[in-house]
């Protein structure tokens, strides 16, 4: 037994000078850790778009230093599922016992690959129902708050009234996001703004901007996104041509 938890400390040990021998060498001054630069950013807005839209604008778009990045073994962005939920667990709140057809599978090496965007009209009529037959997208992203967090977006967009301090208020349309259950906790929290939201296919579904507030019960929580597809046609019509997502090749 000794000998194994010395041989574990040897690799650990031995992985944590490979990466100090990286650091010291390609980022140890605040230059060298610059990967990129903003190339656009509009203001904030609400209730942005053409009358059947009218979402929250909050978005920049940042140019990646393309020497930061190794393409030999760059595969496309992903989100890391980590060990904030059990595997097991994680796969019983994607794939539940009463879809037994759902095609989800756990990926190896716990990485969940990004790949192209929900559809306008899936995110208005989800095809998935619940165990009381109500339609639901189950859909996970990961933050620096809550980190891991699953919920669940219906086919109800909601209107939210923001209010400035001047005592002005504005109305914009979002994406409603629930918690998974009455055990989950809230789907997000302050400092979360700004996260991937996803499916479970990999599919980028919006951008999370934030939440109905502070309740008396955390699973009460609603948190708000603006839709992927409004925020791509915002890049073309603020003059970025034909924005694409770097995402990651089908398998």
């Amino acid at each position: 037994v000794a000998q194994d938890e010395l041989a574990k400390t040897i690799k650990v040990m031995e992985t944590l000078n490979t990466l100090y021998q990286d650091v010291s060498t390609n980022w140890a001054t605040p230059e060298s850790r610059v990967l990129g630069h903003v190339i656009l950013s509009p203001p904030i807005n609400f209730g942005t778009g053409g009358s059947s839209e009218g979402y929250t604008e909050d978005w920049a778009v940042i140019e990646i230093d393309p020497s930061k990045i190794d393409a030999t073994n760059f595969s496309g962005n992903a989100i890391n599922l980590g060990t904030q939920i059990s595997i097991g667990e994680f796969i019983r709140m994607i794939n539940p016992k009463f879809r037994k057809d759902h095609p989800f599978q756990y990926p190896w090496d716990g990485l969940l690959k990004l790949k192209g965007t929900i559809p306008d009209e899936e995110m208005r009529h989800p095809i998935t129902l619940s165990r009381d037959n109500g339609p639901f997208l189950t859909v996970l992203k990961r933050s620096n708050t809550t980190g891991l967090t699953v919920g669940h977006a219906n086919d109800v967009f909601s209107y939210a009234r923001y209010y400035h301090d001047d005592g002005t208020a504005e109305t914009s349309k979002e994406w409603a996001i629930l918690p998974f259950d009455s055990k989950s906790g809230a789907f997000s929290d302050k400092g979360d703004s700004g996260s991937v939201v996803v499916d479970f296919l990999g599919r980028i579904g919006g951008l999370l901007t934030g939440g109905a507030g502070v309740t008396t019960h955390p699973n009460f929580d609603i948190a708000y996104a603006t839709p992927v597809n409004f925020l791509l046609k915002r890049m073309q019509d603020n003059g970025l041509r034909q924005p694409v997502l770097c995402v990651s090749e089908a398998e």
